[in-house]
């Protein structure tokens, strides 16, 4: 959660300034989530441990999930909260394979769920890969197709809006705002625009 929520909210509040002075269009900002946000997690983020984490409730994928719906929740809570003065969008780039999914700490994991087989290879039975630039190519979309300017807070998947796909507890604009204030807590400053 501090590396994929908290450490990109505190950088989003210290860039806003810059972003709000962007005069050729409406600044983006973009959270790369992944489809995960709605496999491992039933909930969603956990309020109740987010800013006091227990090492011995920790679970690796349902703190990735939880981290990756708060993703898909701050895509959509910056633009009402900047007063659609800032476009937020969050994305799943896709299956990609990288050097992480062989990192001693992934790789068990992305075997027990099936992502990787026992040898470390793909699973290309249950899972389509995409290279790293086919998975960047959604993040490129996000940041600058002008057809997403009617669409703010979408989450995208394959270069295309796919809110249909996002769990109901990362579309919860309830959760999106209790999140944004939780985080604001935690941080000890007030993301104001």
């Amino acid at each position: 959660m501090a590396t994929d929520h908290i450490g990109p909210f505190l950088l989003t509040k210290l860039l806003a300034p810059k972003l709000l002075a962007a005069s050729t269009s409406t600044p983006r900002v973009v959270w790369v989530s992944s489809g995960a946000h709605a496999v491992f997690g039933e909930k969603g983020v956990n309020f109740e441990t987010m800013g006091k984490p227990d090492r011995e409730k920790y679970v690796t994928l349902e703190a990735y999930s939880q981290a990756k719906s708060a993703n898909v929740l701050m895509g959509s809570e910056i633009g009402r909260r900047s007063g659609g003065r800032v476009l937020g969008f969050s994305l799943h780039p896709g299956v990609i394979h990288t050097n992480m999914n062989q990192h001693p700490d992934a790789r068990d994991d992305m075997v027990a769920v099936g992502v990787l087989r026992a040898d470390g290879t793909p699973n290309t039975d249950n899972f389509q890969w995409k290279t790293q630039a086919q998975g960047a190519s959604t993040t490129v979309a996000a940041a600058f197709d002008p057809r997403l300017d009617d669409v703010p807070g979408a989450y995208l998947n394959d270069c295309v809006v796919a809110n249909e796909q996002v769990a109901p507890h990362s579309a919860s604009l309830d959760n999106a705002k209790r999140l944004w204030d939780v985080t604001e807590q935690i941080v000890g400053e007030k993301f104001v625009f």
